[in-house]
Parts: C-alpha cells; structure tokens; sequence
C-alpha cells in the first residue's frame, strides 16, 4: 500500500524535468514512508510549511522549472508531498470527499 501511495503522488507532483532518472529517490528522500504513515489515517491533517512558487521546482523550492510542472497542491517539500498523500485518499472514488480536512499554515 506505502509503495502504490508513493507512486500515484510522485505522479501527480513530478513532473515534465523534474522527472530526471533520480526523482524516485528524490521522493524517497524526503521521508516519504513517514509522511505516508502519518496521514494513512488521520482524519485531519495540519502542515506547517511553505508555499511552492509557480516555476519552482517541488523538492527544494530554489531551482527554476517550467512553471506548468508546478503541482496544483502548491506545499513544497516533504510537507507537500505529506499533503498529496492525504488528498490523494479522497481522491477518484477514494473516501468521501467531505470529510477531508486539510489545515495548512505558511511559515513563509
């Protein structure tokens, strides 16, 4: 389930050049089992991060990419990937949409 969760949020986070032969390990790195974990099944999730720029890339914020490679769920770092793996349960026939709580706070 860890591995399926990781792929289908890689997906949908990398991508055009920032899908470099390296990217799964870049998810990899960012604690991404942890992240998984802790939102599997928490019926609310709180982040504390930061906002993604448009034509930033997601993994550190710092280098340019096109800016349609910019992930709708806009949390960069680990945060946004803990994020999509949190969204992606309600997403496409998942659980009820309702019921996802999403808090965010940007510590910009």
């Amino acid at each position: 389930a860890v591995s399926e969760a990781l792929g289908k949020a890689g997906e949908t986070r990398v991508l055009g050049s920032q899908r470099t032969g390296d990217w799964r390990t870049k998810v990899a790195e960012m604690a991404s089992r942890r992240s998984y974990l802790q939102v599997r099944y928490a019926d609310a999730v709180y982040i504390v991060g930061w906002r993604l720029e448009r034509g930033r890339d997601q993994f550190t914020g710092r280098n340019e990419v096109d800016p349609r490679e910019t992930p709708v769920m806009d949390v960069g770092g680990s945060m946004g990937l803990a994020c999509q793996l949190y969204v992606d349960r309600f997403a496409d026939g998942g659980e009820d949409p309702a019921q996802c709580q999403l808090f965010f706070f940007d510590d910009a």
